[in-house]
């Protein structure tokens, strides 16, 4: 009952050949063909995904109103620069001496447009652009804390880059 060959089994294997003339050490090279595959498959999950990103919650933005649609009189306009805040040609430092003001102003305002069957006066605030946001903002802050109750205010900006006025 003999086998076959009874010699001596051996085996081969073809990357193992750490014996001979073309003997080499182990291969360190780093194999990218699995890193491009990942890649690649990041990059397909992120293109279709961001697409469904939100941008924000959808809202009702606010309509552009032009200054001539409204009459003199019905508006009051409040300018903000390095210097403080002028309402007409009075420059204002300070929040009760400019309150005391807007409101005498919005109330004459209120009269007018009442006068002119308007729902109520509009007050432009006009923020100079080379003027820190943060004077424009506490001039905002001194309109919301006064006792006038200013619902319709607008800021006003040019259309264009070359437009001097802002109206």
């Amino acid at each position: 009952m003999s086998r076959g060959h009874l010699g001596k089994r051996t085996r081969r294997i073809a990357y193992a050949g750490g014996k001979g003339p073309n003997a080499e050490g182990p291969n360190s090279d780093i194999n990218v063909t699995p890193l491009v595959d990942v890649c690649l498959v990041l990059l397909i999950i992120f293109m279709v995904v961001t697409p469904m990103l939100g941008r924000g919650r959808d809202v009702r933005l606010p309509i552009t109103v032009m200054a001539d649609e409204h009459k003199e009189g019905e508006q009051v306009f409040v300018s903000v620069d390095n210097d403080g805040a002028w309402i007409e040609q009075d420059l204002y430092k300070d929040r009760s001496s400019f309150v005391a003001r807007l409101e005498a102003d919005l109330k004459v305002a209120t009269g007018k447009a009442a006068a002119g069957s308007i729902k109520g006066p509009l007050l432009f605030v006009k923020g100079d652009r080379d003027t820190d946001y943060g004077r424009v903002r506490i001039v905002m802050e001194w309109i919301n804390g006064s006792e006038s109750g200013m619902t319709n205010i607008a800021l006003v900006v040019d259309e264009t880059e070359s437009g001097a006025g802002g109206e």
